[in-house]
């Protein structure tokens, strides 16, 4: 290649560059840290010995955390500061993935290659998130740069048809390929099926006579790195404690969709999916080199197969785990582009091949806007949002009040938006959970507090069993419940209702009686609640789930304040006939909630169709208290 030449394609990659970072920091803070980010800041920010001692005792080695912890005394710890490093992880494996493309498969499927991982989706959106993931796949494309420049695979020159094969390996390259492939290993565990690939990929390659040298630089990888893997057996184990196996096709299918179209695709979006496919099936008709076509295909379905192996006991298979795997599929649709281009080219001349190379580089592009419009914009694909739940416990508790996390790994995440002086139980305090210490903390919180807001996150996982819900049923006033994506928070009232029982008797439909109630004084300031107790009985098995509301009206019949949730905490399609059900709501009065008389109803309803159970006379609501 010219000097001019190099210049232009030097200028286009710095191009290619300036697109890949702007798209991956556009809004790179708009969606709150969640608790794997917050995990991640926390310990980041130890010193290193300490972020050492905790990866032996966590799921991830330390690699990442130092380079973090690095880079966060350098820029800060804001939200974006932190996933900045992912960023230009992410930019710089765009430019890598082109670089290797166009080195190995020619100038089309090089810059198709390279424009397909600019605006992936599923790159975007963990180029965006403070975790390994971007750099791991960023260490992936290093890992084989240096390995195919190390065993000195034929470039991809026009016209170059020969069978490609080692012309003569390069020991400084090697000795590069086995920098990187120890800082993968160190960077995700599963990371170590790349590195087998590719020392799979070395054997195959190499002559017979280089072959002791290349194992023995495998064993000594493996002998760094095993020792940690056994210090982190335990945790490993325990990662996931579902045991149902994951369906492979189910497996196959979603990564396509997500390598294709990204998480926050819709099936709206899935006939896009016919386009990936046919540039993927075209590599078969690839005429140039084939080696390196098929280290590439090695590099993708290695360790798509490896995931679908452990999914066969436990539900290993997160999409995350094949990020590294992702730079591949987009040179094998760079090489499946070029393809197209040059049967065109062969049968309608050189302009209408570069047309249709045109056309698939604006196929990838369109593809990826409407995946990319629901990752920064639609609520509904966003991540864990802690900011807004902290801003809503700042917005009313009181420095009486106490906050219950549900597990306790949520402290970190939890802490960097919120800075109150309420109290943090963290339950359970150990796994697996002691019932009767984690009761009698709990005890001593409803003695010591008036009101706690409970932070539940994965709850199944830290309290399988319900102890703490179940406890919380009983003993406290569920007020209301919210979820921030996929944490849940939930205020409960502590103590007593204050008040006597006194009967009421309507009966709702067929199935359930409201047989008495107890309601607190509703002389309540703003801010407070009012605690309700209820007494249901079941005239007749309703066999299926009903929920209560009760509003809280003004004069003039205006909502002031609700609540929604089940009468009683056995569900409503489990009660049995004759039986009596008791329950507690809070329903919390607002702060701004001027002075004057108000109104307490409550109802019942169907929650499969909306419809309310009417009592007789043709009623929805009974007043419980004015």
């Amino acid at each position: 290649m010219d000097l001019r030449r190099a210049v232009n394609a030097g200028s286009l990659a710095v191009l290619l560059f300036a697109l890949a970072l702007a798209l991956r920091i556009y809004r790179i803070d708009a969606q709150s840290l969640w608790y794997d980010e917050g995990l991640t800041i926390a310990l980041a920010g130890k010193p290193l010995d300490t972020i050492v001692r905790a990866a032996a005792a966590d799921v991830h080695p330390p690699l990442y955390y130092w380079l973090l912890h690095g880079w966060l005394r350098v820029s800060g710890a804001s939200e974006a500061a932190a996933r900045a490093l992912s960023a230009v992880c992410g930019a710089l494996t765009v430019v890598l993935t082109m670089l290797l493309g166009r080195r190995w498969l020619g100038a089309t499927a090089g810059w198709l290659a390279g424009i397909a991982a600019a605006v992936a989706p599923f790159s975007i959106h963990y180029s965006q998130e403070a975790r390994m993931y971007a750099l791991a796949a960023l260490l992936a494309v290093c890992l084989w740069f240096a390995l195919l420049s190390g065993l000195g695979i034929r470039d991809a020159q026009p016209g170059n048809t020969q069978a490609a094969g080692v012309v003569k390996a390069r020991p400084l390259w090697l000795a590069g390929y086995w920098i990187v492939a120890l800082a993968a290993l160190f960077t995700h565990y599963f990371m170590a099926v790349l590195v087998a690939t590719g020392a799979t990929a070395g054997l195959m390659a190499l002559r017979r006579r280089a072959w002791p040298a290349w194992i023995a630089a495998h064993l000594a990888l493996a002998g760094l790195f095993l020792p940690w893997v056994w210090s982190s057996r335990e945790r490993l184990a325990g990662w996931t404690f579902a045991k149902q196996p994951t369906d492979p096709t189910f497996i196959l299918a979603d990564a396509l969709r997500v390598f294709s179209l990204g998480p926050a695709s819709t099936p709206a979006m899935w006939p896009w999916l016919a386009g990936f496919a046919i540039l993927l099936t075209a590599v078969l008709a690839w005429r140039r080199p084939a080696q390196p076509v098929r280290f590439i295909a090695a590099w993708l379905l290695l360790p798509l197969g490896a995931i679908l192996l452990l999914s066969l006991d436990q539900p290993y298979y997160k999409p995350r785990f094949l990020l590294p795997a992702l730079p591949a599929f987009h040179l094998l649709l760079g090489a499946g582009g070029a393809t197209l281009a040059q049967v065109i080219a062969r049968r309608w001349g050189w302009r209408a091949g570069a047309v249709t190379a045109g056309a698939c580089g604006v196929f990838l592009v369109a593809a990826s806007v409407a995946p990319l419009h629901n990752e920064w914009f639609d609520p509904a694909f966003q991540r864990d949002d802690y900011r807004s739940l902290a801003r809503a416990i700042t917005a009313t508790a009181r420095p009486d009040d106490a906050v219950l996390l549900i597990g306790p790994g949520q402290v970190d995440v939890f802490d960097y938006y919120f800075h109150g002086p309420q109290q943090r139980y963290l339950l359970p305090r150990f796994r697996p959970l002691a019932p009767a210490a984690t009761v009698a903390e709990l005890q001593q919180m409803e003695r010591a507090y008036r009101r706690v807001y409970g932070v539940f996150y994965v709850p199944y996982e830290a309290d399988p069993d319900g102890v703490v819900s179940n406890w919380l049923a009983v003993h406290a006033f569920r007020a209301e419940s919210r979820w921030y994506g996929g944490v849940e928070l939930v205020v409960y009232e502590l103590g007593e209702p204050g008040g006597s029982p006194h009967e009421v008797r309507a009966r709702f439909g067929e199935q359930l009686e409201l047989e008495r109630a107890t309601v607190t004084t509703l002389d309540v300031p703003p801010g407070d609640a009012i605690r309700v107790e209820l007494w249901w009985r079941a005239i007749t098995a309703p066999g299926r789930d009903l929920l209560l509301f009760a509003h809280l009206l003004d004069v003039e019949g205006r909502i002031v304040a609700q609540h929604d949730g089940p009468p009683a905490p056995v569900p409503a399609s489990a009660w049995q006939s004759g039986e009596t059900y008791r329950s507690r709501l809070a329903v919390l009065v607002p702060p701004g909630a001027a002075p004057g008389p108000y109104h307490l109803v409550l109802g019942v309803y169907d929650p499969a169709t909306g419809k309310r159970i009417s009592l007789p006379g043709g009623a929805d609501v009974i007043e419980l208290a004015p």
